[in-house]
């Protein structure tokens, strides 16, 4: 059975469509069959049900597939081990972050890197946060990095660092000038906000019941980019880590304020991964590239 084989395996019992599958690999469908045959044949039961409406994975299927995808990342860690041993500056890196906002704070991380270690790679997965964490547990990436981690993910988690959140808005709004914004500021200002099931949503409005204030958000949206569009325009107040929106501030375009008391967000930016699991360089290097934005972040908002 050849490593190959277990990699045609694994996505194709995340895409469960073999023409996908061929086509992303430059197959034909039957070259594809065939290699699953000859695993199913290994392990001697069936992993796939195959009907008129595609495949299905089965109970083993699924099994094979988890420790395959495991056992892919040790040989993957092995290249990357081997090429620090030789002094190599390469390797990809699998990374699943939480959300636009996380996303945000690490692109210039990556760049910064890539632009110094032209021979690294990433392979990046925006998700929830608890995705993150079942991303890490089952192997799917390196490292994760979010926010608002459950208690019960703290063993997964290989650095933390504070992070600070402030009210985003454009140099023109009535708030740009505060020196600090409270909560029953926020809940009388146009909000964008993500959806419920996001940490910092869940953080903002348990604050906001405690002092009976209720959070009605304009905009309901992840997308950072949106975001940031909405309050360069003047048409809502964001709450986010004044570190996502940092070339816009420089320009001018946006101003950070500081949160008050009855809203300060504590938390941390987190990154997961398998405990005991040696990293590469491309994964050190990227937690070095997070300590010393966290720094920078401790600047005071402007």
């Amino acid at each position: 059975m050849q490593i190959r084989a277990l990699r045609l395996l694994v996505e194709l019992a995340e895409a469960r469509s073999i023409r996908q599958v061929a086509r992303r690999h430059g197959l034909s469908a039957t070259a594809i069959v065939r290699q699953i045959d000859q695993i199913e044949h290994f392990f001697g039961t069936p992993l796939f049900e195959r009907d008129e409406r595609g495949i299905r994975v089965t109970e083993a299927g699924r099994l094979v597939a988890e420790r395959a995808r495991a056992v892919l990342f040790q040989i993957d860690d092995i290249h990357a081990l081997l090429d620090d041993m030789r002094g190599l500056r390469r390797g990809q890196i699998t990374i699943q972050v939480s959300g636009g906002v996380v996303a945000g704070l690490v692109s210039p991380m990556m760049h910064d890197l890539q632009t110094h270690h032209p021979g690294l790679r990433f392979s990046v997965a925006v998700s929830s946060a608890a995705e993150v964490i079942a991303a890490i547990r089952a192997g799917r990436a390196e490292l994760g990095v979010t926010m608002f981690v459950p208690d019960d993910a703290r063993p997964l988690i290989r650095m933390s660092r504070p992070i600070t959140h402030a009210a985003i808005v454009g140099p023109n709004h009535p708030l740009a000038g505060r020196d600090a914004v409270g909560m029953r500021d926020l809940a009388a200002q146009r909000l964008a906000l993500p959806d419920p099931s996001f940490g910092l949503r869940q953080w903002l409005e348990r604050a906001a019941s405690r002092i009976g204030v209720r959070l009605d958000p304009v905009f309901v949206t992840a997308s950072l980019d949106m975001q940031r569009e909405l309050a360069i325009r003047d048409a809502a107040v964001l709450v986010l880590p004044p570190s996502c929106c940092r070339r816009e501030i420089d320009a001018g375009l946006l101003r950070a304020v500081p949160l008050a008391a009855d809203c300060a967000i504590d938390t941390t930016l987190d990154i997961a991964c398998q405990p005991g699991r040696r990293l590469p360089f491309a994964a050190r290097a990227l937690m070095r590239a997070i300590e010393r934005v966290m720094a920078d972040d401790r600047r005071p908002p402007v």
